[in-house]
């Protein structure tokens, strides 16, 4: 009886310290029953993330997402270059071919704030990647053309596959494909490189671009790859959107405005979204605006609020 109370008051103390949401996940949690005192102590006091990620033998997933979430780019915080390698090779393996979509984007968001040179080309591959699936391993959720579908059963032909296996499926249903695919697009905008510029532009130009990849038709991808080019403070990403802007004006609203949001960020040119003086914009020379603070970023939001 008298153990539970200071249990019970470190814990009132951390849901006022952390916060509510994942305070209460974490003490309802398999963990924190069977060790109170000690997830109570994290909870309050997280572990170093390159300690739970180095752990042997690995932690549960949830503590290694959210130690990759607390991760900094060991470079950056003073460790050495075998630390840096280290953490790239974890976080690389994670976000292409780790079996948890929670594992996969907290490693994607990890590579996204990291200023490494190799993280835009782990992204992109993540992205390639997002299905799930082993190499050569057919689409389990999109029927194969090649064969005959039946309401049933009905018509199968012994030894012939059919779209109703007994089988497991393997990969990712597509809600979560899209999912990894836009974090992974708006991460690679963050890392702002030019290969990162071309791979963006493939995506956003939707799917009648020869280049684009798998994905391109997917209108909520497209958007990821739109807000990742609005980050990418490169003349070659005001070109992309620029074209964006004039192919899908009269076409589709959503993916123009974002086009066109993205160009007013990386110019400050407070242009309408005409594809005719953005284009004149672009012929001109393309010059980069500085990044916006963060006030003017919320003056920006207040006065879209006040003009609705």
């Amino acid at each position: 009886m008298y153990r539970v109370l200071p249990i019970a008051g470190f814990a009132v103390a951390a849901l006022t310290l952390t916060g509510c949401a994942g305070t209460w996940d974490t003490l309802t949690s398999r963990k924190f029953r069977k060790e109170p005192v000690t997830t109570v102590k994290h909870l309050i006091s997280p572990e170093d993330p390159m300690v739970v990620l180095r752990a042997s033998p690995p932690r549960e997933g949830d503590e290694r997402a959210k130690a990759m979430n607390r991760l900094k780019e060991p470079l950056a915080a003073g460790l050495t270059q075998q630390d840096q390698d280290e953490v790239i090779d974890l976080l690389a393996r994670t976000a292409i071919k780790d079996t948890s979509p929670v594992l996969r984007l907290a490693a994607i968001e990890a590579l996204g704030r990291f200023d490494d040179p190799r993280a835009a080309g782990i992204l992109m591959i993540a992205y390639q990647k997002a299905h799930g699936r082993t190499d050569g391993a057919p689409d389990p959720f999109r029927p194969d053309p090649g064969v005959q579908q039946t309401g049933g059963l009905a018509g199968r032909v012994p030894g012939r596959p059919t779209s109703l296996q007994l089988t497991p499926p393997t990969g990712f249903p597509p809600e979560t494909v899209e999912a990894i695919r836009c974090r992974a697009l708006e991460a690679v905008g963050r890392t702002g490189g030019p290969e990162g510029v071309r791979f963006l532009a493939s995506v956003a130009d939707g799917p009648g671009s020869d280049a684009a990849p798998e994905g391109a038709d997917e209108r909520e991808v497209r958007l990821a790859a739109l807000r990742g080019l609005g980050k990418c403070r490169q003349p070659e990403a005001v070109v992309a959107l620029a074209h964006v802007l004039a192919a899908e004006t009269g076409k589709d609203t959503a993916v123009a405005g974002r086009a066109h949001a993205g160009l007013v960020r990386l110019t400050g040119k407070k242009l309408p979204p005409d594809p005719q003086q953005w284009d004149a914009v672009v012929q001109a020379g393309v010059v980069i605006s500085p990044e916006p603070t963060w006030v003017d970023s919320a003056v920006e939001t207040a006065a879209g609020w006040v003009k609705r």
